[in-house]
């Protein structure tokens, strides 16, 4: 008799434990990162009895969570390369946007309309008017110069601050991964389960995974591992290597701005690992700001420093006509070598530092067309000058001014388009291994919902087996009264 009610009873509870467990799967079938469990049950260990083997019932070893390792492996990985192409597709439309004015004519229009002034003057060389158009023309290059630099370098100041925002958002997530593994060492040390924890630590994980390449394994102490591909290790255990930022002086720039930060171990400070992320928001926030922007502040540079230094060369050798002044023999050195744009020594920060001449500023006289000194109708000079628009003046003689500044927007426009093609794949095969791993350890409600019925009538009938092992009870206590 004590046979049959330890196997009802055992029933019982095995039938319990698994209506408990199909209950969690439902209650957490919304539940970001949730996988689904089932209970771990087998027969109770056989007894011998007068000669014959018999069974004992059933016996809960546990619960076990529905996990697919190398799946988890495949989401974390497409995360990361997902969130490195969004990142750049949207640093890169930002970078796209500041060529892409819709209140102003565009840097190349306005580079026509100064040199096509300069063709008018040609035309009434002693005209004031056109001279002002001249230099009004002159100061919106400069104004878009000044613009387009200011807007690139303050993009990469963005990426600066971001990156130190984002050093706050990793070391959370890295301690917050470090507190769930002892808390997960701590339960399974006691006996208890530790299915949702593992849960959240996945999900912590996968957070992670969004600014860099990761991969984890567990020790030979049983430490659960983290580590930054090509980088290190960022978690041991309960052990945490917080990530930060250091701002550079000029000399020592990524990118050739004071203060661009790099990225290194707290604990490591003079080692600098901001080259060794190839994945994931960081990577990509790094190669916008030291590669992309960089390429476009030294081409808007190159594009400013070869435009000033192209009409000062030609500006500078004619001579400034004063009416009523006659330039003869050693005074004629006072009306010429006068500069356009202010002389600059390098195409470092060109365009930020493009400006009139103070004498262009100060009088329109001074605005240069004849190259002979007394000659107010000569117009040699402007014409040489409005010629620059298609002279081949940059690119070792292969471009014209206008065709590299277009080349350098055009660079963009293409590296934004390729982004924007991978950002759509990436997205698509994160979707689809999203989609994988649900079908693996997500939770079916249809199926849930089967189980709770089997499960139930299983309690049902062990209930019955009890309540069989009662009635046999009382036979035979009344057969003893």
């Amino acid at each position: 008799m004590t046979d049959i009610l330890s196997i009802g009873k055992s029933g019982l509870g095995a039938s319990k434990k698994s209506m408990e467990v199909a209950g969690h799967n439902v209650a957490n079938a919304n539940t970001e990162g949730y996988s689904r469990q089932r209970v771990k049950q087998t027969t109770g260990v056989p007894i011998t009895k007068d000669g014959l083997v018999m069974g004992s019932g059933a016996r809960v070893h546990g619960v076990e969570r529905i996990d697919a390792k190398h799946i988890e492996q495949r989401l974390a990985g497409a995360i990361t390369s997902h969130e490195y192409n969004h990142e750049r597709l949207e640093q890169l439309e930002q970078v796209e946007s500041i060529f892409n004015e819709t209140e102003s004519e565009g840097l190349n229009k306005i580079v026509n309309k100064f040199f096509n002034s300069f063709r008018d003057l040609a035309n009434q060389p002693e005209n004031e008017t056109m001279r002002s158009v001249v230099r009004d023309n002159a100061k919106l290059i400069v104004k878009d110069f000044n613009r387009i630099r200011s807007t690139l370098d303050e993009l990469a100041r963005g990426v600066d601050k971001r990156l130190e925002r984002e050093m706050v958002n990793i070391n959370q997530i890295s301690n917050h991964l470090a507190d769930i593994n002892k808390k997960i060492t701590n339960i399974e040390a006691l006996g208890g389960e530790s299915g949702d924890l593992r849960d959240q630590r996945d999900v912590a994980i996968r957070s992670l995974a969004e600014y860099f390449d990761v991969s984890t394994y567990t020790d030979n102490k049983n430490h659960f591992i983290v580590n930054a591909e090509g980088v290190g290790t960022i978690i041991s255990a309960t052990e945490v290597q917080e990530l930060a930022v250091k701002g550079q002086p000029l000399e020592t720039s990524p990118n050739g701005m004071s203060g661009a930060v790099e990225i290194y171990f707290k604990n490591r400070p003079s080692g600098f690992i901001s080259d060794k992320f190839a994945n994931g928001k960081l990577a990509s926030l790094l190669k916008v700001r030291n590669v992309d922007l960089r390429k476009m502040q030294t081409d808007i540079d190159q594009v400013a420093y070869t435009l000033t230094k192209s009409v000062n060369a030609i500006h500078s050798k004619g001579f400034i006509y004063k009416p009523g002044i006659s330039i003869e023999g050693e005074n004629a050195g006072e009306y010429t070598n006068v500069n356009f744009f202010k002389d600059l020594s390098s195409s470092e920060n060109a365009s930020t530092e493009m400006s009139l001449s103070d004498e262009v500023q100060e009088d329109l006289a001074n605005i240069v067309t004849a190259l002979a000194p007394n000659a107010p109708g000569d117009n040699r000079i402007a014409l040489a000058i409005s010629k620059l628009e298609n002279a081949k003046l940059m690119a070792e003689g292969t471009s014209t001014i206008e065709d590299q500044y277009l080349k350098s927007i055009g660079h963009v426009g293409v590296q934004t388009g390729k982004a924007r093609v991978d950002t759509e794949q990436s997205e698509g095969l994160l979707a689809q291994t999203r989609a994988i791993k649900e079908r693996i350890t997500g939770v079916s409600i249809d199926e849930e919902a089967a189980n709770m019925i089997k499960f139930q009538h299983a309690y049902e009938a062990s209930a019955k087996v009890l309540k069989a092992a009662d009635d046999m009870f009382q036979v035979v206590l009344g057969i003893k009264r």
